[in-house]
């Protein structure tokens, strides 16, 4: 599906007459990879003022989709910070009601997260990025290892800082997983986060990972 832009009253920091301006209420990164590129440039949604040419952000909520890194992110005002805990309820509710309609056809397999303003959101995607693309190159190498790959369940895996993917284990313990994970390191594979995920994996009384 398409982003989409909608025009919405702003009004200036400097006190000037309100004006319309467009406005991304949601992104979908994967279809228009020009507004991730804004999003890592600091330019989504950044506005000018006609009256007095002030460049600012507008105080307007929006939703962020990235399907490849496994990313859904509900970026509220960072004026509205101090009332985080109301603001994560109302996420919840809404991702209830646009798993039905909005996102019902993307047949999504994550769940949704929060920032606070364009630069946490820049944040979390740089991070994320570089987490898709190390978490690529680990399925690359167990593939040519001859091993299957299992996908680790994205919020699972994204708080304890583990990669998306990693080699299947000979059956569902952690132990087994860490063996295999072992395997791909050997095979000269500079990964943080699959040397991360095998120590963890080894930690006695490791629980079996979350895998889709």
């Amino acid at each position: 599906m398409r982003s989409i832009k909608s025009q919405e009253t702003l009004s200036c920091p400097n006190g000037c007459e309100p004006f319309e301006a467009d406005h991304w209420t949601f992104v979908n990164a994967g279809q228009d990879p020009d507004l991730k590129d804004a999003v890592l440039g600091g330019e989504l949604n950044l506005c000018r003022c006609p009256h007095c040419g002030e460049f600012f952000y507008g105080d307007i909520d929006f939703i962020y989709l990235d399907e490849q890194s496994s990313l859904l992110v509900f970026v509220f005002s960072d004026k509205n910070r101090k009332n985080k805990g109301d603001l994560l309820e109302k996420m919840r509710r809404d991702y209830a009601q646009l798993k039905d309609t909005l996102f019902k056809q993307l047949n999504l397999d994550f769940g949704p997260m929060c920032v606070f303003g364009l630069e946490e959101l820049k944040e979390v995607v740089e991070t994320e990025q570089k987490r898709t693309d190390e978490s690529e190159a680990i399925a690359a190498a167990a593939a040519a290892l001859g091993m299957k790959i299992a996908r680790l369940k994205p919020e699972w895996a994204r708080e304890r800082g583990f990669p998306l993917y990693t080699a299947a284990g000979a059956d569902e313990t952690a132990v087994s997983y860490a063996g295999s994970a072992r395997k791909v390191l050997e095979s000269g594979l500079k990964s943080p986060l699959l040397k991360h995920f095998a120590e963890k994996m080894e930690g006695g009384g490791a629980n079996a990972p979350e895998v889709l």
